[in-house]
């Protein structure tokens, strides 16, 4: 991982980000996901994973790959089609900005 662009290590954190939107909306799931999308298209811009070396070490496959899935758009009924509870709906939901 030490030399994946998306991975910074100080911070623990992986991050990809497809395309920025000035005021992007996020909503962070129980695993330490973020997914960032867009507020008024509900684009899916990008994600970030805190905490990455757990998140790693629970997904990790057979060939030292990891695996994240995420929709093409984030869902206006966020609870039943990504699997986020309504604790981490009302105390994870952010707005972010992504450059």
């Amino acid at each position: 991982m030490a030399d994946d662009p998306h991975y910074d290590k100080e911070t623990d954190t992986y991050r990809v980000i497809h395309q920025g939107h000035p005021s992007a909306s996020a909503v962070t799931n129980n695993e330490g996901v973020t997914v960032f999308f867009d507020p008024d298209n509900h684009d899916v811009l990008g994600f970030s994973i805190a905490n990455f070396s757990k998140y790693y070490e629970d997904h990790v496959t057979d060939d030292g790959e990891f695996e994240v899935v995420l929709p093409a758009h984030v869902p206006a009924n966020l609870e039943e089609e990504m699997g986020f509870d309504e604790e981490s709906l009302t105390s994870n939901v952010r707005i972010a900005e992504i450059y």
